[in-house]
Order: C-alpha cells, then sequence, then structure tokens
C-alpha cells in the first residue's frame, strides 16, 4: 500500500474505485476508500474514491477538459469504462453545442 500510494505522482487527477480480488482473497483493511486516502496522504495527489462506475464516469467527464489524456487502469471489469466515459464526454459536447 504504502509503495503503490506514491505511484500515481504524474496524475493530475486520480479516482479510484474498489479494489478487484482476482482469485485472491482480500487483504483486510485495504480497499479503494482506504487506498485513495493514503494516496492524499502519503502519494501528494488528490485522489478521489468513487464507489461505483456511474460515479467514476460522472466524476471523470465532469472533472474532463479539452487536450485530457484520461486512461483507466486496473483489473476485470474496468476496461469498460473507457466506452462509457467516451460516451458521456460525447454526450457533454453535443449538449454544448445546442
Amino acid at each position: 500500500m504504502e509503495e503503490f500510494s506514491t505511484a500515481f505522482g504524474d496524475a493530475d487527477s486520480l479516482f479510484v474505485l474498489d479494489i478487484y480480488a482476482a482469485s485472491e482473497k482480500p487483504i483486510e483493511g485495504i480497499s479503494g476508500e482506504v487506498l485513495a486516502g493514503t494516496i492524499r496522504e502519503r502519494g501528494g495527489r488528490d485522489a478521489k474514491y468513487v464507489s461505483s462506475f456511474a460515479n467514476a464516469v460522472s466524476s471523470v467527464a465532469a472533472a474532463a477538459q479539452d487536450g485530457d489524456m484520461i486512461l483507466t487502469l486496473g483489473a476485470g471489469s474496468v476496461s469498460q469504462l473507457g466506452p462509457l466515459i467516451l460516451e458521456r464526454l460525447r454526450e457533454r459536447a453535443v449538449g454544448a453545442g445546442s
């Protein structure tokens, strides 16, 4: 947790979801919310915990500015976030043009 919390030094914004345990047993006391707090405290970044994909999509789309690069990193179904975020950004762009 300590080393991982400093791995995001180049990120301007960071949104952390729950931790995906894969085939391992979850580590007691380790969660997405705890990780976001540790990143804020030790990694020097403004990390926000988001409790669901819907919240992640809304939060990322609201924070995104023209020219930003958005990366989604993780395991499991996190790969589904990219298309959802793009769709939300498209909707925002269409709404702004109306």
